[in-house]
């Protein structure tokens, strides 16, 4: 069974789909099991909501960002957080968690 921490540090994986089928099974496991983790996902997915409808092109004809860009920033970060420990890589999460909230307030107001 997995622990918290490695479910949280697998989520964006997981949105993305990007782990094996029996770990996208433990996960959704432990997800079911565990309301903490649960919530943690749900407040994760809101905020990646929120981030993308701020980046979404309104009617005056502004674009989105290229699929290619999204995907390698997204690459990028994988490559560079997989170097990481464990604990440092939950503060990371954590902190990027704390930093979202006021980006949040300021694009929602």
């Amino acid at each position: 069974m997995l622990t918290c921490r490695e479910v949280i540090a697998r989520l964006a994986d997981l949105s993305c789909r990007n782990l094996a089928p029996e770990e996208m099974r433990e996960n959704k496991r432990h997800l079911a099991a565990c309301r903490s983790c649960a919530a943690y996902r749900r407040t994760y997915r809101a905020t990646v909501d929120l981030a993308r409808e701020a980046y979404r092109a309104p009617e005056s004809g502004r674009t989105e960002l290229p699929e290619a860009l999204i995907g390698g920033i997204l690459a990028a970060a994988r490559t560079r957080l997989s170097v990481l420990s464990p604990r440092t890589l939950h503060l990371v999460h954590l902190l990027s968690g704390i930093a979202a909230g006021p980006l949040l307030a300021f694009c929602l107001r």
